[in-house]
């Protein structure tokens, strides 16, 4: 975690209780270690607070978040979900690696009502408004970056970081592509870089080649992945990490319903749709895997049976 997660869960969480006092908040970060009495942890608070403060009331010193202010404001991150209550997910930096070595990362902001999500933003800072280009492998970083907007049963949108209304006027409906024939047309597949944890590249090669599929992986960062699903840069997002590795609800919330409300569908490696009401944690089987189209993700779920 970076200094960065700790700013960026303590901003968006005071937003929300501002706007939205009655609906708590599971989050990624806890500020235990900040508590602690060294110099380091009390140095490190200093520094998370003051870029809060910066964020949320710039030039404006008649106002000031304490530290003790912006450590509650990350613990109220420490709601444990369920499928009784609605509550919001957030992930303050999601694809930490990515962040730090400035690639694609993401702030995603879920709302889950009675353990199905609803809603969902990902603030994308490094992705292009461009579409992909159809000859590259990974993806470049361009200002001002992409939110995406998604809400249940009313599709979603994206636009420029930057834009004035990013729902509106200068926003663009996030399709995904009609069902591309694998093998035939090119279908394109992303995972996550080499570096995660939770990319099996072999078992993925090993997946498109049984559907099909020559052309090399894009490997994007984060679930930035799920917005260049949504409106068409690729076809399908595989992730298959070790049995050991457990799915938290805040990787995959947003992104969930970003990629269902254009048009795609996400599920376990078998089949089973994400179940966000069961806590901090998700019970999957084998992987996730998300497709532009049903056709699509049917054809991949049986290949996924058949390799295993």
């Amino acid at each position: 975690m970076t200094v960065a997660d700790y700013a960026a869960q303590a901003v968006v969480s005071y937003v929300l209780e501002q706007k939205y006092p009655d609906v708590a908040l599971l989050a990624e970060e806890d500020a235990k270690a900040l508590r602690g009495g060294s110099k380091e942890a009390q140095g490190l608070l200093e520094k998370i607070t003051e870029i809060t403060n910066d964020c949320v009331f710039g030039d404006d010193v008649s106002e000031y978040l304490s530290r003790e202010e912006v450590a509650r404001l990350i613990d109220r991150g420490n709601h444990e979900g369920g499928s009784e209550s609605t509550f919001f997910v957030l992930d303050p930096i999601d694809g930490t690696k990515g962040f730090i070595n400035q690639r694609q990362y993401a702030i995603a902001l879920g709302l889950c009502e009675k353990g199905k999500v609803v809603g969902g933003v990902l603030g994308c800072p490094n992705m292009p408004m461009t579409k992909i280009p159809e000859d590259v492998d990974a993806l470049e970083t361009e200002k001002p970056g992409v939110i995406f907007a998604a809400y249940e049963n009313f599709g979603c949108k994206y636009a420029a970081m930057d834009a004035k209304e990013p729902l509106g006027k200068d926003s663009f409906i996030a399709t995904s592509d009609q069902f591309v024939k694998c093998g035939k047309d090119g279908a394109r597949y992303m995972e996550s870089w080499g570096d995660s944890i939770v990319a099996d590249h072999a078992f993925t090669n090993a997946l498109s080649e049984k559907v099909g599929i020559t052309r090399k992986a894009l490997r994007i960062d984060s679930q930035a992945k799920y917005g260049s699903l949504s409106r068409g840069d690729a076809h399908i997002y595989l992730r298959f990490p070790p049995k050991t590795y457990r799915e938290k609800v805040w990787d995959h919330a947003a992104g969930a319903i970003i990629v269902s409300e254009s048009g795609g569908v996400i599920s376990d490696a078998a089949g089973v749709p994400l179940e966000f009401g069961k806590g901090r944690f998700l019970d999957i089987n084998g992987g996730i895997v998300a497709s532009s189209t049903p056709e699509l993700h049917e054809q991949l779920l049986k290949a996924i049976a058949d390799l295993r």
